[in-house]
């Protein structure tokens, strides 16, 4: 066991927090609206999302609304005052020209809209998109288990948010938590523009296209031996890298299948339930039909139940590892998860890949 799981947060276009998201999602009450975004054909583009919020929302503020709450919810599990905790975050790639950066101060604003006190200087993003938040778990599980803070790694994969902080003089006694979790909305003119360039939205004339939606979640992690009740073991992580597109040897799901293998057999097989980002789109369909078809002694037809979040929320992005986390942590805890072992699979747009193993408190 690599950690354990003490607390999580959720906001989402089908709940306030992570119970009533995970009730809504079981009773499948996915329910997209128009926005005021129209494609290139002229026709109104729809989408999921919150109604909390404003339509008029967009970018980063949108982000920070739907994060604040989840992250607040998240950092309830712990008892008293822990103190400032690291963040390790993902977030989506910039996907337009036109689309607004978040900016360097985006965790310190971030932390203060939830009123959580985030350590900036050890905290980290990871805007790689689908696959971002089991980047983000390892890289916290890894933090935990050093001697003491490191200093951030330069090439780290900081993007929109700027530069490293600078290195500190001196390393300082590590912490016993860690947030982990992801944020991402497509409900953005700019994005959305983009997407309907490349016919990705779910629209008229699109057949295989995605609902675009959006979401928030959060997941408190510490290593095994914290004496606090739990709602989730961390059983293992993955991380792969897909090789590049190669016109006379295109590959297809090789890093995902392998890292599914190895992550699975942190499992009983065959896998009892099975969480995969598959929203919609041919290619993701493929891939991970090639991911299932060439681990057959991890996944069985019969005993392996398959979940598809993004059939009953839409495609939430860089959050989806955050959400499928907090919904099998939910769905333990209020009794109705078809298994008490779940593996999730996640395929970035990019080359990157993760597989997250969990299990039952």
């Amino acid at each position: 066991m690599k950690g354990i799981v003490l607390g999580v947060g959720m906001s989402s276009p089908l709940g306030l927090d992570a119970r009533q998201t995970a009730l809504v999602i079981r009773a499948k009450k996915l329910a997209p609206e128009k926005t005021s975004f129209g494609d290139r054909k002229g026709f109104v583009l729809g989408n999921v999302r919150s109604r909390r919020l404003p339509s008029s929302l967009v970018g980063r503020d949108r982000l920070i609304e739907l994060a604040a709450p989840a992250l607040a919810e998240a950092v309830r599990a712990i008892p008293g005052n822990p103190g400032p905790l690291p963040l390790f975050l993902a977030l989506p790639p910039r996907r337009s020209e036109s689309e607004q950066p978040l900016g360097a101060d985006f965790f310190e604003v971030l932390g203060k809209r939830a009123n959580v006190s985030i350590a900036l200087d050890s905290s980290e993003p990871f805007p790689v998109g689908h696959a971002g938040f089991a980047a983000a778990l390892d890289r916290a599980i890894s933090f935990l288990s050093s001697a003491a803070v490191p200093t951030p790694l330069q090439g780290l994969p900081f993007g929109r948010l700027g530069k490293a902080p600078e290195p500190a003089a001196t390393a300082k006694p590590k912490p016993t938590y860690a947030i982990v979790g992801g944020v991402d909305s497509y409900h953005d003119p700019t994005v959305l523009e983009a997407l309907d360039k490349d016919r990705r939205v779910n629209a008229e004339g699109v057949w295989d296209g995605f609902i675009p939606s959006e979401a928030a979640a959060f997941v408190i992690v510490a290593l095994p031996g914290v004496n606090l009740p739990i709602v989730a073991k961390l059983l293992g992580i993955g991380l792969g890298m897909e090789r590049p597109d190669d016109p006379q040897n295109p590959p297809i799901a090789e890093a995902a299948t392998e890292l599914t293998r190895t992550v699975a057999g942190s499992l009983r097989a065959p896998v009892p339930w099975v969480l995969p980002d598959v929203n919609g789109e041919r290619h993701r369909v493929k891939e991970w039909s090639f991911v299932r078809m060439r681990n057959r002694e991890a996944f069985d037809d019969a005993a392996t139940v398959e979940t598809r979040l993004c059939d009953e929320l839409g495609d939430v992005g860089a959050a989806t590892g955050a959400v499928n986390a907090v919904f099998a942590c939910s769905a333990w805890k209020l009794g109705f998860a078809p298994a008490e072992q779940a593996l999730l699979v996640l395929a970035s747009d990019g080359l990157a890949r993760g597989a997250i193993a969990l299990g039952a408190p």
